[in-house]
This record gives C-alpha cells, structure tokens and sequence, in this order.
C-alpha cells in the first residue's frame, strides 16, 4: 500500500510541471510563442490589462503552411478575421482562395479543430 500511495505522490508531483500547449511549441523561431514573440506577448498583456484574459483565445492554425494566430475575444462577431502572421502583421483574407480560408476556419475552429489552443493556458 505504502508503494503504491508513493507512485501516486510521485505522478502527482512531476505532472505539476508546466506543460502548456504554448511551452511546448516551438514556432516561429521561437519556443513558447505567447511568452516569446513580442507582439503576441504585448496583446495578451493588454488582454490581461483590459480584463480580457478569461474571454481571449489563441488559436495556431495555418495557411498556406504558413503559421497563422487567431486572436479571438468572444464578444467578436467574426471568428477568424483577426490573425496574425508570425511577424504580427495582419492577415489579409483576400489574398487567399476560399478553399484556404475554409482549411483554416477548420484548423482553428468547429469540432474537428486541428490547431492547438494556446491562450488561455
């Protein structure tokens, strides 16, 4: 009993470490974007800033094999149109085929999503 109770402590214990989508991902040219691209890093501080943080998503998805984040806060009536390049500039809709938004939409949203959730943590 007394083993057993020790394994448990001990699988407690080391699954406490940080293992969040984000830390875990290496994007970008950076590991753990949210903590290390500035931009994105400067939004989910003002997030935080404006009380935001618990109505704020960000998804990865990608367009193009190009890495794309969808910041989305939930009272934004358009779910997708606010994503970001790894640079920070915006993503322009029209510069894709419909067929690429439609692969992106299904990355970052629906009951398929594909793209890691990186916010909230």
């Amino acid at each position: 009993m007394k083993g057993y109770l020790l394994f448990l402590f001990l699988v407690l214990f080391f699954s406490c470490k940080d293992k969040t989508i984000s830390s875990g991902i290496e994007v970008c040219g950076v590991k753990d974007p949210i903590h290390n691209l500035p931009w994105l890093k400067a939004m989910i501080v003002d997030a935080k800033a404006n009380k935001q943080e618990n109505i704020l998503t960000v998804r990865m998805g990608k367009i193009r094999d190009e890495v794309v984040f969808d910041f989305n806060l939930i009272y934004m009536s358009c779910l997708g149109c606010v994503a970001y390049h790894c640079d920070g500039s915006r993503v322009d809709p029209s510069k894709y085929t419909p067929d690429e938004m439609m692969d992106f939409m299904t990355t970052i949203r629906g009951d398929g999503a594909k793209g890691p959730v990186l916010w909230p943590q």
